[in-house]
């Protein structure tokens, strides 16, 4: 015997299968899972609605219990599958809160359906395809959510950070199952949870971005500090080796050392004998040029100042010699003149003519000064 499987996807969510499809019933057995149902509808009457557990205490099974709804004289025989156990369905929207902010994200409703409510989703496959998926639940309540609960409750929220609040959880859930209850109380279905999922603003990016700045500058400054910090251990545990490996050389070598040192000492010593006796000589000999320098410049000195006392005397017998002989010359031109002028005969021209000689001897005597 071999099953029949009306849900072959996660995405359905219920089907409705007419009954003359599965053929031969008594050779095919229809297997319902946990949290699936099976309402049958004949000539338009809604009949029982089986799960696993009511097929599993039935005597005959599914095909005992059909065989019994349908009859042989039925006209329409349909079978109606649901899934009864929690679903959740995304619905996504965009919309913006009080500061003008845009928002994007999704409405999450999560939903399930009792076993007497399977019978209302004949008002869905009234006019739709015979098989409901998850997408097809979205269609039909994701423009009563936006409108209902996503706009209205965005519109409530101040900022981006508003729409991480429990308050804002709290009344996105309270206006879901408010403004939802007419519409999925007609497609059967119950709400169980209801949510938001908003993906990060504009505004969230940006103090995102501005935190990772931050904290890359931070970690930046915690490194180089560390770092810092290495280097510093480093170079006082490098001193402290070298010093270390000092101080033992020299315990090793102290011996050999102070004996090195003495046979320096010694040779500094006798080096800086032979150096001073260098210096005494070049020190006397130094002196004794300096004294033979100076003997010259006295004799220099001396022979100068001689030549100077008999310059200086000569000029001096020079000028007496001129002075007397100008003293000698005025007195005879006096003389001539006043001889002149008891004779009358000093006149303008002689006396110019005694002024141009004098004036002229003036002259030679001069250049006589000037050329001693």
């Amino acid at each position: 015997m071999s099953d029949y499987k009306w849900r072959d996807s996660p995405d359905i969510v219920a089907r409705l299968v007419n009954a003359d499809k599965i053929q031969t019933l008594a050779s095919q057995q229809v297997l319902l899972k946990p949290n699936e149902a099976c309402a049958l509808i004949v000539d338009g009457r809604i009949g029982d609605v089986l799960t696993e557990t009511l097929l599993k205490s039935m005597a005959g099974g599914f095909t005992r219990w059909i065989g019994d709804k349908i009859g042989v004289t039925a006209n329409d025989r349909r079978l109606l599958f649901a899934m009864t156990g929690p679903m959740d369905y995304w619905i996504p929207f965009e919309g913006q809160i009080a500061d003008g902010e845009k928002v994007t994200g999704f409405a999450n409703l999560r939903m399930r359906m009792d076993l007497e409510d399977v019978p209302k989703l004949l008002n869905y496959f009234a006019n739709n395809a015979p098989t409901l998926t998850r997408d097809g639940v979205i269609g039909i309540i994701a423009d009563e959510v936006k409108a209902r609960v996503v706009t209205p409750s965005l519109a409530s929220c101040e900022n981006a950070a508003g729409l991480r609040s429990a308050s804002f959880l709290e009344k996105f859930e309270m206006s879901a199952e408010s403004g939802m209850r007419n519409l999925l109380s007609n497609l059967g279905f119950t709400l169980l949870k209801a949510f938001p999922i908003t993906n990060p603003t504009d505004m969230e990016l940006v103090q995102r971005h501005r935190a990772a700045v931050q904290a890359k500058i931070s970690g930046d400054e915690a490194n180089v500090e560390a770092q810092l910090a290495h280097y510093a251990q480093t170079e006082a545990l490098t001193l402290a080796r070298i010093e270390l490996e000092n101080n033992v050389a020299r315990a090793h070598a102290r011996g050999q050392v102070n004996l090195e040192l003495e046979n320096e000492l010694k040779d500094l010593r006798a080096q800086e004998a032979k150096w001073n006796a260098e210096l005494d000589f070049k020190r006397g000999e130094m002196e004794i040029r300096v004294d033979e320098a100076d003997a010259k410049t006295k004799r220099a000195m001396d022979m100068f100042a001689e030549v100077q006392a008999r310059k200086a005397e000569r000029i001096a017998n020079q000028q007496e010699f001129q002075k007397q002989r100008m003293d000698s010359q005025n007195q005879l031109q006096k003389e001539i003149m006043e001889l002149a002028a008891q004779h009358g005969a000093l006149t303008p021209e002689v006396v110019q003519e005694m002024l141009r000689q004098q004036t002229a001897q003036k002259a030679i005597d001069g250049k006589e000064e000037d050329s001693e």
